[in-house]
């Protein structure tokens, strides 16, 4: 990637969102009934994220979603290696996982600020590159987002749980100390995912899973150029950028040890035995991997069916 240029941020601006900060301390504002108040100060620092953001949107060529891609997926699925891949190549602005909240037109202006404050920024690249792995941050989707291109990325359910609460354990986090704590979060996520996928044009989507990503990188890797338009196609290499490996930007364990994808199979099934699940947890979490691996599947199918369809050139 190039150095970071031509985008000059206000001193102070933090990227990064802060989903749960309460402080008290600000300006002032006034309420529905016109009393003037103290203004939260995460209140007005989100002001002045917008404010932002509909600026650079504005002055930027690529400040709109037609002119991103993201990676739409849950925690442990294999997106962090994913996300380095697209984020390696000079045409593509970021660094994996942004927290930017998606719900409005000013969002990729905003997005844009993310990134340069975290040196995934190059204003030569036409593209910019985000990976929402929570649906609060899509949950209020305006419609411009689905003009975007999307990767749906998902991992069996019951590896992927492990996974969740084994990597928050490591991290000494109070979050997803359960597996129905982590299940409860895959299967409201999944539902998310299975919302959105069909508010993408088929042209502008691919579904794929962590299974068939390990077990040969380079096929998806075409496959999702070829679906996408991504020119040149992506090839299985990265350079993992710091940003994506601290502050909820990707996979802090190991992302940073690997330069590609290593082919292989995904190891053994994690039996649902071994996990602390109710028996009707572990119906749901079965139900919501197969119902988005169903649409992924009649998604690809129908686009091979699409191109057996065309007319062959003559000889």
């Amino acid at each position: 990637m190039h150095e970071d240029a031509g985008l000059i941020l206000p001193r102070g601006e933090d990227g990064q969102e802060l989903e749960d900060a309460h402080e008290r301390r600000g300006g002032l504002e006034r309420d529905g009934a016109g009393r003037i108040g103290f203004a939260p100060r995460t209140s007005l620092r989100d002001a002045g994220k917008r404010g932002l953001g509909w600026l650079v949107g504005r002055a930027l060529p690529h400040g709109r979603y037609d002119r991103c891609l993201f990676v739409l997926a849950h925690m442990r699925c294999g997106s962090t290696a994913l996300s380095n891949i697209v984020c390696s190549r000079p045409d593509f602005s970021g660094y994996g996982e942004s927290h930017v909240t998606h719900d409005g037109r000013d969002a990729p202006g905003r997005l844009a600020v993310n990134c340069a404050r975290r040196k995934g920024w190059d204003a030569r690249a036409p593209w910019q590159f985000d990976k929402i792995l929570h649906s609060r941050l899509d949950a209020a989707a305006p419609p411009a987002f689905f003009s975007a291109r999307a990767i749906f990325l998902v991992r069996e359910p019951f590896a992927s749980v492990r996974s969740i609460v084994d990597l928050f354990a490591r991290l000494g986090r109070d979050e997803y100390r359960t597996h129905e704590e982590a299940a409860s979060y895959y299967i409201g996520r999944l539902a998310a995912l299975a919302e959105m996928w069909p508010r993408f044009e088929a042209a502008r989507r691919i579904g794929l899973t962590h299974e068939a990503l390990l077990r040969d990188p380079d096929a998806v890797l075409a496959a999702i150029s070829t679906r996408l338009g991504i020119t040149p196609p992506l090839v299985n290499a990265y350079r993992s950028k710091a940003a994506s490996r601290r502050g909820g930007g990707g996979d802090p364990l190991v992302s940073g040890r690997h330069s590609r994808i290593e082919p292989g199979l995904p190891g053994r099934p994690v039996d649902p035995s071994d996990l602390d699940l109710s028996p009707a947890t572990c119906v749901q979490l079965q139900e919501s991997y197969a119902a988005l691996a169903a649409l992924f599947g009649r998604d690809a199918a129908q686009e091979r069916r699409g191109r057996s369809e065309l007319p062959q050139s003559e000889p």
